[in-house]
């Protein structure tokens, strides 16, 4: 499965208030559970620290993570980086985390369209990667105490928004909601386009109240360098970092790097349903209901 790049004595120590015992007895729990694979201390620990420290709502999660990436095929099948759909969809879009952390400690991650051409955006694959992504990311990065999502919406325009599978957003939407492994703070538009009422049309029957009270969308720039100073910026905006392409490449370079781990981490990270206590869940299990696992932590 995803190599874990972060040492675990270290997160530790940087955040004292974490139980290990409460970590280990997850992690007993998960070798006890037939349906699921053995995950290590440090990813169980990922989750514990996202789920705020709740040992019962870890598990429901971890359980919820492993499901989503067993019946949700358009986000976590054919996860094979050197293939030509997912190669051609790296040059459309960056997602770009930011080297430094905000004054508040949270890691930020940028989302910017390179290619504006409509017919080369798919949304299916881009969201395909960037999960992905995060799924590598967080296991190199370690605990944080935040995270904020920030969308430039240069170059969107109506044809993006038509190139949409409302079926597969529902599906992100809702494993990002459920069964991400992260602390979001906050999701932040720039560059907003003038159709958002339609893009909000699409997005908010997916989304809960929690998660729609941490939009900010931001008409003036000024306005957003309250929650990311400029300095910690690609050059592009004015910033101190190197340039959005520049940090893309070492994105995209991490994640190829990882080609033959991520082949095998798609046939592991998986749920056996033949051998689920109780009733096995399929797809419509998971989209039938709203889920109530996992709150957004907004503080």
């Amino acid at each position: 499965m995803l190599s874990i790049d972060f040492d675990l004595a270290e997160q530790y120590a940087r955040f004292p208030k974490v139980k290990v015992e409460e970590v280990q007895k997850i992690v007993a729990w998960v070798h006890d559970q037939p349906h699921m694979p053995n995950l290590s201390e440090a990813e169980v620990l990922l989750f514990y620290f996202a789920c705020k420290c709740s040992t019962e709502v870890t598990k429901q999660v971890i359980d919820k993570n492993l499901t989503c990436h067993t019946h949700i095929e358009e986000l976590f099948s054919n996860l094979n980086v050197q293939s030509q759909e997912i190669q051609r969809i790296i040059n459309v879009t960056a997602f770009v985390p930011l080297p430094t952390l905000t004054p508040e400690g949270y890691r930020v991650f940028l989302v910017k369209l390179l290619d504006f051409d409509p017919s080369n955006y798919n949304f299916a694959e881009r969201a395909k990667l960037d999960l992905l992504f995060l799924d590598i990311f967080i296991r190199k990065d370690g605990l944080q105490k935040g995270y904020l999502v920030v969308f430039d919406q240069a170059g969107a325009t109506l044809r993006h928004l038509s190139r949409v599978n409302v079926m597969v957003l529902k599906k992100a939407f809702y494993y990002f909601q459920e069964a991400l492994p992260i602390r979001l703070k906050g999701v932040h538009f720039i560059n907003v386009v003038p159709f958002l009422d339609k893009f909000l049309a699409l997005c908010t029957p997916f989304m809960k109240k929690e998660l729609f009270d941490i939009f900010h969308f931001h008409n003036k720039l000024e306005d957003f360098f309250q929650y990311v100073p400029l300095e910690l910026l690609p050059k592009d905006y004015g910033g101190s970092e190197a340039g959005i392409k520049q940090l893309y490449e070492r994105s995209c370079g991490m994640i190829i790097g990882k080609h033959q781990e991520i082949i095998e981490h798609e046939k592991l990270y998986r749920i056996d349903e033949k051998l689920r206590p109780g009733k096995p869940k399929n797809a419509a299990d998971l989209f039938g209901t709203e889920g109530n696992f996992k709150k957004l932590d907004i503080d």
